[in-house]
């Protein structure tokens, strides 16, 4: 459903693929590898979800039961369209990240407040 990989600056870099369907079952297995990458360690992260991708209700359901949060990492959501950016800012009003969470348009400036986190 994605590719990943921890770049040089230890951001976990994760890309949703274009096209992607993610259920359930498949976003439990991407959460275990992406732990298994980082070696369990909390990390600060960056999701590319510009891709068109679909997600099942159980899906959803179960990044909004928090999942995000037992992390406790600063997260950055890249985006392209205001489709992406209202369901990311009703996901944000809803659920309230307990973690730093915000979205962004650009790697650049999605990287630059990622490594702020780094101080």
């Amino acid at each position: 459903i994605n590719e990943k990989f921890v770049d040089e600056n230890g951001i976990l870099q994760i890309k949703v693929l274009d096209g992607a369907c993610i259920d359930l079952e498949s976003i439990k297995e991407d959460h275990d590898a992406s732990y298994e990458l980082t070696g369990h360690k909390k990390v600060l992260a960056l999701f590319d979800a510009r891709a068109f991708f679909t997600i099942t209700p159980e899906a959803r359901n179960f990044v909004n039961s928090g999942i995000m949060d037992t992390r406790g990492i600063p997260t950055a959501v890249l985006i392209n369209n205001l489709g992406a950016r209202i369901l990311m800012n009703g996901f944000m009003w809803i659920n309230k990240p307990k973690t730093p969470f915000k979205i962004f348009t650009t790697k650049k400036s999605a990287e630059k407040w990622l490594l702020s986190f780094n101080k």
